[in-house]
């Protein structure tokens, strides 16, 4: 349920002309002027108030808090040439349901997702996404389209998406789309190139019980579970960008790659559609801001486990830019992330690292090899991977599928 707390994010707001000078450029102080003469501040942040310094962030303890053969399946063992020898109306590859081979392998996977939350095939020898998306349609037919997202990501093919991120940054540990009204079940990756090393390509998950218990012994955890979060997104402009013939390395993503349409309307339509509130800012670094807040309990009830679990994290904050090429050069109250509680108070650098190790704690690392497929319940855990270098013919490369949606409903009474 959402909390009378989170609506009292309404005063200070006050338009700063001041200008603060980093990295041999100028940026304002506390945001960009309102679009409309005499409109109020919408987000103004506090620069002082806060401590930037990156986060310490680990992934996991070298232990897997679940051991790696609890959700892997050897799919050499199965002929998936086989499974995969039929075509739908269309021509696309489709998995032969009529087959024995086909029925055991779903129910070997719905087995270990159900248990686990989680379910890796390895050794199938597959090349091509269209058919890792085959193997994923045996689990869950139905996927999504990316709209609404906070990164920028370019469909591969339908319904599959590159990561989306460059390889030099950290990603913290999230649950996708956790910002918008309508989030994910479940997510799939596909490793159509993997490192020599797998641990060093690795995808890092989460195991949200034991990050959800640790956060509430805590009176970080207490008071996410009282407050709630608030979201602020900043999506700059395309044309602005494209007009003025500027460097988009500092962007994370537009507001019209983000929604899918060119007019501003439109565009705050569909935001508010996600559950989202929309307002205009303009900016001489950025264009037209389109600004985005979202309410919501930090905590959302897990069916699998009837239980209240985490569903958000500082991935949704600034410190997600820390290594970020282009716009960690940025302050942090320009960057296009913002997490606070839901009634406007600031988090500390403390409370952020607190949050990161409750994640941490409980990581598991996805080792990929070429051809592998990962399934991940974005429920039961949460996703990230470090930054990593590639050596002289390396490549990595995950497509990266999205599951069916669902109206986001929060915490349940009863359900702690």
């Amino acid at each position: 349920m959402l909390h009378a707390a989170r609506r009292g994010l309404a005063a200070g707001r006050t338009t700063c002309s001041s200008t603060k000078f980093f990295g041999g450029r100028s940026f304002p102080a506390a945001g960009a002027a309102p679009l409309s003469g005499g409109a109020k501040r919408f987000y103004t942040s506090h620069p002082k108030e806060e401590d930037p310094t990156p986060l310490d962030v680990k992934y996991w303890t070298g232990k897997s808090a679940v051991p790696l053969d609890k959700f892997k399946i050897d799919a050499s063992k199965y002929d998936l040439q086989k499974i995969l020898s039929a075509r739908d109306a269309e021509g696309k590859v489709i998995a032969d349901q009529a087959l024995r081979d086909t029925q055991l392998l779903q129910q070997h996977m719905a087995e270990i997702f159900q248990n686990v939350g989680a379910v890796q095939l390895v050794k199938t020898g597959l090349h091509e996404f269209e058919k890792m998306q085959a193997i994923v349609s045996l689990l869950f037919p139905e996927k999504t389209d990316y709209e609404g997202g906070a990164n920028l990501r370019v469909e591969i093919e339908p319904n599959v998406y590159d990561t989306g991120a460059p390889k030099e940054a950290d990603l913290q540990y999230h649950h996708e789309m956790a910002y918008i009204d309508a989030s994910v079940k479940w997510l799939a990756f596909g490793a159509l190139h993997a490192t020599n090393n797998p641990l060093k390509g690795a995808t890092y998950i989460s195991e949200n019980i034991g990050a959800t218990e640790r956060i509430l012994e805590t009176s970080f955890g207490q008071k996410l579970k009282d407050k709630g979060c608030c979201y602020v997104r900043k999506l700059p402009d395309q044309k602005f960008f494209t007009d003025n013939n500027l460097d988009s390395s500092i962007v994370y993503n537009f507001w019209q790659t983000s929604t899918g349409v060119e007019d501003m309307d439109q565009a705050a339509e569909i935001m508010r559609g996600k559950g989202l509130e929309v307002e205009w800012e303009n900016s001489p670094l950025f264009g037209r801001y389109m600004v985005t807040k979202y309410y919501v309990d930090t905590f959302e009830y897990d069916p699998f486990n009837d239980k209240n679990t985490l569903y958000a994290s500082v991935a949704d904050d600034y410190a997600w830019f820390d290594s970020w090429p282009g716009v960690k050069e940025l302050p942090h109250w320009e960057r296009p992330l913002k997490l606070t509680f839901g009634d406007g108070e600031v988090m500390t650098r403390d409370e952020k690292q607190l949050w990161v190790d409750c994640y941490d704690q409980n990581g598991i690392p996805l080792l990929w090899e070429k051809g592998d497929i990962g399934i991940i319940c974005n429920y039961r855990t949460a996703h990230g991977r470090p930054q990593y270098a590639l050596s002289k013919g390396e490549k990595r490369e995950l497509g990266v599928m999205l599951g069916e949606t669902f109206k986001r409903q929060g915490e349940l009474d009863g359900k702690w």
